[in-house]
């Protein structure tokens, strides 16, 4: 890999490299890999890809996206003629999602940290959402907190789908069970797993009503 940019931020050394074999660029936070695509900007995780057209599939319109990154899910669903919201802790997130990932200038990306935004953000103002800010083995706090789902059930639309990319870290680790006990304190009682899809993500898919949503993630 060539190293292309280091950025110290707050949180952590976020930096960008290409691969020699192909010209793949790669987005990375404290050296774990959160945004990949090709010479030509095409996404190339595959969960990324699936999470989307379970949202479009959804026909979700006005999507937030906690956890931006290189952009590539956000500027997917952009593509696709959805209104995006996007938010990174990162200043310079958006910034280098333009110069090296061939994100549209004209995205919202809110620098912020995901838990406050969903505290104060409107009820009712999503009808999608896709969540994706675990950036090393350490599982985020806001993950293992009831009331951090409640806002984010409190933000969706009644019966609108929520999509949380699953690090093996997490669901192969300790805090799986706490984890999920959150998530169900939080409002939200329908979920469906996908399988793994290759680089050690899956896709888990929820919504805040009984309802099956297994189909979504076959």
């Amino acid at each position: 890999m060539i190293k292309l940019l280091d950025a110290p931020t707050s949180t952590g050394e976020v930096s960008v490299t290409m691969r020699r074999a192909d010209g793949a660029v790669g987005y990375l936070k404290g050296e774990v890999l959160q945004t990949m695509v090709d010479a030509r900007g095409r996404n190339l995780a595959a969960h990324v890809d699936a999470a989307v057209d379970v949202l479009l599939q959804e026909a979700a319109s006005r999507i937030l996206v906690l956890g931006f990154g290189g952009g590539a899910a956000s500027t997917l669903l952009h593509q696709a003629g959805a209104s995006v919201v996007s938010v990174d802790r990162d200043p310079c997130a958006k910034p280098l999602a333009e110069l090296f990932f061939r994100a549209p200038p004209c995205l919202e990306v809110v620098v912020s940290d995901a838990a406050a935004y969903v505290a104060r953000a409107m009820a009712a103002s999503f009808d999608g959402m896709f969540i994706d800010f675990q950036e090393s083995s350490a599982t985020p706090e806001a993950y293992l907190s009831a009331s951090f789902w409640r806002a984010v059930s409190r933000v969706l639309k009644p019966g609108c789908m929520m999509v949380v990319n699953l690090t093996d870290w997490l669901y192969e680790g300790r805090d799986w069970a706490d984890f999920r006990r959150a998530l169900g304190q939080g409002g939200f009682d329908a979920v469906a797993l996908s399988h793994e899809y290759g680089d050690g993500n899956r896709i888990l898919v929820s919504s805040t009503l009984s309802q099956s949503v297994s189909e979504l993630v076959s």
